[in-house]
């Protein structure tokens, strides 16, 4: 059979574009040194400005001490007192002044640069995107420098190891093509035209999988990074500003005392767990110097309490951990055992912080994917009450590489069944971890009963010294099964405002009240998704909003919920009951507003007050306040902003938690998606009045009337 003859003009330009396309992913991955040297440029120039900013509390008279003999007096007889005044002076003014002439002008600026390096370097950076007066931000070349590195490193991640695939697909494929023109064709042997044949197929159909798509993807995402504008990349921060610092501190632009990272542990064994190697390769993000810590403790101890304050990220922490062990051995078993109501936030959070798979043990899909995570390996996550059908299958049959349990208080009852469940797979689990944010060392009787399931040998140890519950002494008694860091010690910083996605499972009273409205066509009420029926004892979010209350309450914060709906309203607030010190709506009287928000300053911790975000949005200065709930997306994104402004501002002394709770597989999630892709597409306007009305503008008639025919395609049939 006669071989056809391949288009030569064709190879020639398919074998250019492989080593293209390899060169340019090589180049991605090499081109982080770039990258971090142009953050290094930008951190000192933001450093730079900040130590210029300490010379106006530098007397001249400092300037003796360098030993150089420079003449104060005469500085301070030409009228300056200090190093920011001189340092502003341009050298003909400074070689002008009676006295000080060349050589000594020559050694105030080395004297001065001297110093300015000294304190730039020891200084750290707190991010910020205000303006100057000027209306410029002093710090957007380095937000934009860390923009381009955190989407780097996102892109980067994984193709270091397909390099070496790429190179042998594309470069040493192209090379398998034995003849490169029609000339060589004609007097080449059969076996050479087969092979050549063959390579040229192999080589295109290299180019069309699933590996070089990707890479040509991320070559391509990773050369638009340099057109990303200051505006996009301040936009940017102010959504994902935990990432931000953390890269930052990553990359040493901001440090924390050693003694704040470990809490009270004893220095030898803080330097034992710091000095430990983890493997984060299948870890995907950046994690703060302290939460590295966490994660190491909860590792070198293996069986611990972890107490980190709420919003800490103990999530991130026990990913990172689980992280490691899989690293080493792809087929570990991790379980993840928690509330009903944080289920889907835990896969969440475990598919976007790492490449192990999550699988949800509950409902109707705990038997299948029961089945696939044993046989597979990664997180399984489940609830207390499902617990009893599946410890049996674990209990003397698997091997766990971690249980998790979150928020452990739950189990801290022995007698009570989802306790006993847990602690059946004491002997499964090679490593235990116990998160809660409660304050522990106020309920000792409570921590010795979880401190008796991962570390029974130091029960008796705690009880005798539980005298010294609030003394530092304890927490050295406690350092080997119980950790816990405040936010003011971590995070020096503050990061103004910290929104999360609260997902949530529907229940099946959830998903048949919904089911009716999206029967019904009703938009608002398919947007009151979870709040529809009378008894919020069903409902998802109402279980889930008050944890969150109680979380606030026992970290000593107040609340503020709101929602656009007084019938959501009006439910909540008897969900609440005594905790709900006053409801704001539209047809409240401004001066009863302002006693309601009186009363809340003066407020027991746990306290809320209710309102209708059109009304509790504008207008008011909740500064009592530090946890916002949101209990549906709003149309008008600026509500959400506004709302959260009234909590956040001058005088606020605590950071501010915004939850948005949210339902799977309903118009929360088209919602959110809609915002979030409009979002970016709307990050061109640099007027934010413009920016502002636009995403306002942005869910209209026709995407509600498709929105509840998708709804109605997924729903049909359930009413």
């Amino acid at each position: 059979m006669k071989l056809e003859k391949p288009d030569f003009k064709h190879v020639k330009e398919l074998t250019r574009s492989a080593n293209g396309l390899y060169e340019s992913a090589r180049y991605v991955v090499l081109d982080v040194l770039r990258q971090e040297k142009e953050l290094e440029n930008e951190k000192e120039k933001v450093q730079g400005l900040k130590a210029l900013d300490t010379l106006e509390n530098v007397s001249v008279e400092e300037l003796k001490n360098s030993k150089a003999g420079i003449r104060v007096q005469a500085l301070k007889d030409a009228g300056y007192e200090n190093l920011l005044q001189i340092a502003k002076l341009k050298d003909w003014e400074l070689v002008a002044i009676d006295g000080i002439g060349e050589k000594q002008a020559e050694a105030i600026r080395n004297v001065i640069t001297e110093f300015l390096n000294g304190v730039a370097k020891h200084s750290g950076i707190r991010l910020s995107a205000r303006k100057a007066p000027d209306g410029t931000v002093p710090q957007e070349g380095l937000i934009l420098a860390l923009m381009r590195l955190r989407m780097g490193e996102e892109l980067r991640q994984g193709m270091t190891e397909d390099l070496e695939k790429l190179k042998d697909g594309l470069v040493e494929g192209g090379e398998r093509i034995e003849i490169r023109n029609g000339l060589h064709w004609l007097v080449a042997p059969k076996d050479s035209k087969e092979r050549t044949v063959k390579a040229v197929k192999d080589l295109e159909g290299f180019i069309a999988g699933d590996l070089c798509q990707d890479a040509i993807r991320r070559v391509r995402e990773y050369r638009e990074l340099s057109e990303v504008t200051p505006e996009e990349a301040l936009e940017d921060f102010q959504k994902h500003g935990a990432d931000y610092y953390a890269l930052m501190e990553a990359h040493g632009g901001s440090t924390l005392e050693k003694p704040l990272i470990y809490s009270s542990i004893p220095a030898q064994l803080a330097e034992a767990i710091d000095g430990m190697e983890i493997d984060l390769r299948c870890f995907k993000g950046n994690l703060r110097s302290y939460q590295l810590f966490g994660a190491k403790y909860v590792l070198f101890e293996r069986r611990v309490l972890l107490g980190d304050e709420m919003g800490l990220g103990k999530t991130v922490q026990a990913v990172a951990a689980m992280c490691d062990v899989y690293a080493r051995n792809p087929q570990s078993l991790f379980l993840v055992v928690c509330p009903a109501s944080v289920l889907i936030n835990w896969c969440r959070e475990v598919e976007k912080f790492s490449t192990m798979p999550a699988y949800l043990l509950h409902g109707p899909y705990v038997e299948s994917n029961f089945m696939v995570w044993k046989e597979g390996g990664g997180v399984a996550v489940t609830n207390f009450e499902t617990m009893s059908k599946i410890v049996s299958k674990i209990d003397g049959r698997l091997k766990l590489g971690m249980l998790v349990i979150d928020e452990a208080h739950y189990v801290k009852n022995p007698d009570a069944q989802r306790t006993q469940n847990v602690r059946r797979l004491e002997d499964e689990a090679e490593r235990i971890l116990l998160m809660t944010g409660t304050p522990l060392e106020n309920r000792v009787e409570e921590m010795c009963s979880l401190i008796e399931f991962v570390r029974p040998d130091m029960v008796d140890e705690v009880r005798k010294n539980a005298f010294l519950s609030h003394a530092p002494e304890f927490r050295q008694i406690l350092a080997p099964v119980y950790l816990r860091r405040q936010r003011e010690q971590v995070l020096k910083e503050l990061p103004p405002i910290e929104e999360m996605q609260e997902w949530c499972a529907l229940t099946e009273e959830d998903r048949e009240e919904y089911a009716r409205a999206v029967t019904e066509r009703s938009f608002p009420s398919m947007r009151r998704v979870a709040f529809l029926q009378t008894d919020l004892g069903t409902s998802s979010k109402a279980v889930r909003l008050l944890e969150l209350c109680r979380d606030a309450m026992e970290d000593d914060r107040k609340i503020v919920i709101y929602s656009f709906f007084r019938e959501t309203i009006e439910k909540v607030k008897n969900l609440l009951g005594e905790r709900c010190i006053g409801v704001i709506t539209g047809s409240t009287e401004i001066t009863e507003r302002q006693g309601i928000i009186d009363l809340l300053a003066d407020a027991p911790a746990g306290s809320a007050i209710v309102c209708q975000i059109q009304a509790g949005g504008t207008g008011l200065n909740v500064q009592a306040a530090s946890v916002a709930i949101f209990c549906e997306p709003q149309i008008k994104p600026s509500l959400t902003n506004q709302a959260i402004a009234r909590i956040y501002r001058m005088g606020q002394v605590r950071n501010v938690l915004a939850y948005h709770l949210l339902c799977e597989n309903t118009v929360d999630e088209a919602m959110v998606k809609l915002l979030e892709t409009k979002q970016r597409e709307f990050d061109a306007y640099a007027d934010e009045s413009v920016l502002a009305d636009a995403l306002d503008a942005l869910v209209d008639k026709d995407w509600i009337q498709r929105i509840i025919e998708e709804e109605n395609q997924k729903y049909a049939g359930e009413d």
